[in-house]
């Protein structure tokens, strides 16, 4: 068999150009730290490094969502926190002591207090997160609760919680949900329509829950309008709920929220020694004990909420971990065995090169230049 040039010329041209990519994937192997840059190179890597991302890029939003989730229960707790300090300190302490053998001044002094306690309260009730308003259940847009300026008298989303005919309305309010994705496998349920609440978080919370109780009847309307620095013993607003609610009726129409029943109390306590009715004062102790109790539960139960969340949060940080270190498997080479490879490529290369200067002529060489 007769070899020519023109076939050496050829054979060798094949070699060279193999030898050279190999010399280049090797290198970009190196210099990209992955084990392909393109789907051709490795179809099976690059489909399950596909999924692996998505699943990654996934459990990071759910992640990232689940943290500033947790720290809107933090702030809501916070805010309950606050509100079952207030409520203990007036059962425990201003309340207890304002029946203890007091006179006029005096009984004028701590529903002073008693009017500033309830005005922080409203405030904790108030609280924002993020320029959200955490305690309004689904609608964290509007300031939630407020004091009609007329009466007095506690509202929620502008619906007057003391009257008996809002209970329904109330309770819609204080129940509805605000269902957030965190990985639970969000589900609807046949109409489509409704959130499966088990495969959701509800990150909704009303002040209701802590603040309320929606099956006393409440004080029927009565005005409740009291203003700090201007609780003159036998003023005007103490008299209007004197005749409002006659002495010794008042126990049996108590507010049916700490706000309200806040201003009752000191309405109470600005009375008259005549007039003054201790018997309803102490069973509005014994209801402020309830309300604290209430606010405490519900503290409990952000606490339930947080706890869940905190464990979501550490499983999903692990499913991280987890699926970067497959990805890295997947994507990333071992760096000895890539910088080894590419050593021995560049070796052939350079060794090819060597060949072809002792195969081809001079002329040849200088042509390919």
């Amino acid at each position: 068999m007769r070899i020519t040039t023109s076939m050496m010329i050829r054979n060798y041209q094949n070699n060279l150009s193999g030898v050279t990519e190999n010399k280049m994937n090797m290198q970009n192997k190196v210099l990209t730290q992955r084990n392909f840059t393109s789907v051709k190179e490795d179809p099976s890597a690059a489909a399950k490094a596909s999924h692996l991302t998505r699943q990654y890029l996934k459990n990071e939003d759910y992640l990232e969502m689940s943290k500033d989730l947790q720290s809107k229960l933090d702030a809501q707790e916070d805010s309950v926190y606050q509100v079952v300090k207030y409520a203990e300190e007036l059962f425990a302490k201003i309340g207890k002591e304002s029946l203890n053998g007091t006179n006029m001044e005096q009984r004028e002094t701590y529903a002073n207090t008693i009017v500033s306690i309830r005005d922080s309260i409203i405030q904790s009730l108030n609280a924002t997160y993020s320029n959200t308003f955490i305690m309004a259940g689904a609608n964290g847009t509007e300031s939630p609760f407020s004091m009609d300026a007329a009466t007095g008298r506690l509202k929620y989303r502008g619906v007057e919680v003391d009257l008996a005919g809002n209970t329904a309305q109330l309770k819609e309010y204080r129940d509805e949900g605000l269902f957030i994705d965190i990985g639970l496998g969000l589900e609807f349920d046949s109409s489509g329509q409704e959130i499966i609440p088990s495969t959701a978080f509800n990150i909704a919370f009303s002040g209701l829950s802590a603040i309320w109780d929606e099956k006393s009847a409440g004080t029927g309307g009565v005005e409740l309008k009291i203003d700090v620095g201007n609780n003159v013993i036998g003023n005007t607003a103490a008299q209007n709920y004197r005749n409002a609610l006659p002495k010794g009726s008042g126990k049996d129409n108590m507010a049916n929220n700490l706000v309200d029943l806040c201003s009752q109390l000191a309405l109470e306590l600005l009375q008259e020694d005549g007039d003054f009715d201790y018997e309803s004062c102490d069973q509005m102790m014994v209801k402020l004990k309830e309300f604290h109790e209430q606010a405490d539960n519900s503290l409990t139960g952000i606490g339930v909420k947080s706890d869940f969340l905190e464990k979501s949060i550490n499983r999903m940080e692990s499913n991280e971990l987890s699926l970067a270190t497959q990805l890295e498997r997947v994507v990333t080479p071992d760096m000895a065995i890539a910088i080894t490879n590419y050593s021995y490529s560049q070796y052939a290369y350079n060794a090819a090169l060597r060949i072809g200067v002792n195969l081809l002529s001079q002329s040849f060489l200088d042509f390919m230049r």
